[in-house]
């Protein structure tokens, strides 16, 4: 993809002007993973338009960034997520399938990054004392360049609830209920996720049982992840 070579470049030219001291539209956010974490929480709040690559990405990861990210939409923040499928596990893709299908799509996009109200761009940096940074970039060409990859990858994106295409029977907001149970969130989380009460979520999930002929919801899990194709783990 001549678009993520470009962007590639651009960021290498800026990370060197920074480990050099060199001028250059371009500041640290955070420094280590809790740092960064912070320090994207703490901006959040301010963003008004996200245009968000990931590549990788642990359940355990998305159990926290999920919500936040739906706490953040709730409050006017018009926000697509990008992810880059094939560097994900199943149970991740699973996830991503529960949430909002305008929100959350697959890609080819390896390298991640947030551009931010369409006037700089997130990057990682260079290592500082063998941390990991993020860099926060307003270079007229480095943010050209990750408009052309953002471009790039929105072109061939698709919903995220595609993982869960083979439960076509089911409906969109069951398929919704279902992906996120099968990734341990509970009736609590589910409704506040999808933004309907826990007796609407637990009759969802009855439905689903009783179209499996599933006589709990662990049958009914070890069921429908055969019918996604996700082998067990360690299968």
């Amino acid at each position: 993809m001549d678009a993520l070579a470009r962007l590639q470049v651009e960021r290498s030219r800026v990370v060197s002007a920074m480990e050099r001291g060199q001028r250059v539209a371009a500041r640290f956010l955070g420094r280590g993973a809790q740092d960064v974490n912070v320090a994207m929480v703490k901006a959040a709040g301010s963003w008004r338009v996200l245009d968000s690559i990931r590549s990788s990405g642990t359940v355990e990861q998305l159990s926290v960034s999920l919500p936040n990210n739906a706490y953040h939409m709730k409050a006017g923040l018009r926000m697509t997520s990008v992810w880059h499928r094939s560097g994900l596990d199943p149970d991740v893709r699973l996830m991503l399938a529960g949430e909002d299908p305008s929100a959350y799509f697959f890609s080819y996009a390896p390298l991640p990054m947030k551009i931010i109200d369409r006037r700089s761009v997130l990057l990682e940096g260079p290592r500082v004392a063998g941390e990991m940074t993020v860099i926060d970039v307003e270079d007229p060409a480095c943010l050209a360049a990750a408009r052309g990859y953002w471009d790039a990858a929105v072109s061939g994106m698709y919903p995220c609830d595609a993982e869960t295409a083979a439960l076509a029977d089911l409906t969109v907001r069951q398929r919704r209920v279902i992906a996120l149970m099968l990734t341990s969130s509970s009736d609590d989380d589910i409704s506040r996720r999808l933004g309907v009460s826990v007796r609407t979520v637990r009759t969802e999930i009855a439905v689903v049982l009783s179209m499996l002929d599933a006589p709990n919801r662990f049958v009914a899990g070890v069921r429908l992840r055969e019918r996604l194709g996700i082998r067990p783990a360690g299968g």
